[in-house]
């Protein structure tokens, strides 16, 4: 899908002077992750390893499948804040919160998640799972002392 098919709201034409084009090499400006740049990656992991064909293809289907998700729930955070801009902000909060991803450069401050305090009553379940297992530990080593 295209951008103007996830955000039909924000036509190309009126794209920020903020937006960047950003191309590898001789690479086709639209392929988000080319072969030259898989074999980079690769290197950097796994010097001296090959991609087979299939792997590559899968790779690069996710890359882009991974991309057109993050973008269009961005898409709808901006729709959300009666905004007709796509900012890095949205993108940054949809993987910090969804992926728990923290992309670094971004942002005021690295502020962690707000994660909700656990549940008195699951504390307190978890407790006697405990306590029953180490009772159940116990049992079994008096029976069968070694």
């Amino acid at each position: 899908r295209s951008y103007e098919d996830c955000c039909p709201w924000k036509s190309s034409e009126r794209m920020s002077g903020n937006a960047q084009n950003v191309q590898l090499g001789n690479a086709d400006p639209r392929e988000l992750l080319s072969s030259a740049k898989l074999a980079e990656l690769l290197k950097e992991v796994a010097p001296g390893e090959t991609l087979e064909p299939e792997v590559e293809e899968f790779l690069r289907e996710h890359a882009e499948e991974f991309v057109e998700s993050v973008t269009e729930y961005a898409c709808q955070l901006a729709k959300h804040r009666n905004s007709k801009t796509l900012e890095a902000r949205d993108i940054q909060y949809h993987l910090e919160k969804n992926w728990n991803i923290r992309v670094p450069g971004y942002g005021d401050d690295p502020k962690p998640l707000k994660r909700n305090p656990p549940n008195p009553v699951h504390l307190q379940r978890m407790q006697q799972v405990q306590k029953a297992q180490q009772q159940q530990q116990q049992q079994s080593h008096h029976q069968n002392p070694s």
